[in-house]
């Protein structure tokens, strides 16, 4: 089994040891970006997300188990970071649309937990991506976690942003714009968190079922980091006393054909002054297949310094048991860890 496993196998008790939790009253009003391209929908925030670890295996398997990850409020505070960007990889082929829907219902309870644990006045900026690199006729197949298509086929269906833009809103690394932003900034000073998880759970179910069924999450996150996308994502990532958290929702292998390190460094290349893979975290609800085959999407998760966060995408009811408490509490270690000393 790989070091780099599934949530239980994680050692999640030893991640949560250091817990400094400050409270805060709330995030607040987004930034707005680009203007072009946008995609509106409704969704609802969800109920909060429980705590717990898992000890589910390769086969991924749930076998959840209570565990306390907060800290005594009497804890003396300690340094943070100044600066928090998440970056949802969704999935936008057919058959997400339910995906979606858990994810939407799960993203509260993740805020409440990144709240709880944050001190005041740390910033965030949240964004989606898609994994979609061409618009047009796609229809490509698995067979036992390996894409059926050959690789010219798949390169056929990979338009690299630099080489021409499809024009679809949220791909080929672009940010997804929803409501007029192409990212919703807040800060755990804000008065009232709520604008923040309706914007993203109205966002991530309006990230569709339309997109490119040649998935490419780990492109989508790398690409949201090149050159050839700053205009469109500027302001979106920070460096130097900034986590970027990557979270990957798919249910599909992933078919990025440029291999894991091009994208890895599309991302540390923003992170230089931060520390490079100490400064990124990943996490996702994935298909338990690819671990098994070293999917390329494997291979990105654990392509950085902390082990990953990962949970079975079909485990809807658990959901919350990746994105939530255990997840918000490695961004405040991480947080912790590399804050520039004030």
């Amino acid at each position: 089994m790989s070091s780099r496993v599934w949530l239980g196998s994680l050692a999640i008790a030893g991640l949560l040891a250091a817990c400094a939790a400050g409270s805060s009253t709330s995030p607040g009003e987004g930034t707005s970006g680009d203007t072009s391209g946008a995609s509106a929908a409704s969704g609802a925030g969800g109920a909060g997300g429980a705590t717990a670890s898992s000890t589910t295996g390769s086969s991924g398997e749930a076998g959840f188990a209570p565990f306390d990850a907060g800290g005594s409020s009497g804890d003396a505070q300690k340094a943070s970071c100044q600066f928090v960007d998440l970056l949802f990889v969704i999935d936008n082929s057919p058959s997400m649309g339910k995906y979606q829907d858990a994810l939407a219902l799960a993203f509260p309870g993740f805020v409440d937990a990144m709240y709880a644990k944050l001190p005041p006045n740390v910033d965030f900026h949240v964004g989606i991506v898609t994994t979609s690199f061409f618009t047009g006729s796609c229809s490509e197949s698995v067979v036992n976690c390996v894409s059926a298509q050959t690789p010219a086929e798949i390169e056929a269906h990979y338009t690299k942003p630099q080489d021409g833009n499809t024009g679809t809103n949220g791909e080929q690394g672009r940010l997804f714009e929803h409501e007029g932003k192409t990212f919703f900034a807040a800060n755990t000073s804000d008065a009232d968190k709520s604008a923040l998880k309706t914007w993203f759970a109205s966002a991530a179910v309006a990230a569709g079922e339309t997109g490119c069924s040649y998935e490419m999450p780990s492109a989508a996150a790398g690409y949201a980091a090149h050159p050839a996308n700053e205009q469109h994502n500027a302001g979106f990532f920070r460096d130097e006393d900034a986590v970027l958290v990557v979270f990957f929702l798919s249910d599909e292998p992933d078919k990025s054909p440029e291999g894991t390190p091009a994208y890895h460094d599309m991302l540390t290349s923003r992170k230089s002054k931060c520390g490079g893979d100490a400064c990124i975290l990943t996490a996702g609800l994935v298909d338990s297949c690819i671990e098994g085959v070293n999917n390329e999407l494997w291979k990105m998760l654990n392509a950085f310094g902390e082990p990953p966060i990962v949970g079975d995408i079909d485990d809807e009811a658990g959901y919350t048991k990746v994105i939530g408490d255990a997840l918000a509490q490695i961004v405040k270690t991480t947080c912790d860890e590399i804050a520039v000393p004030k």
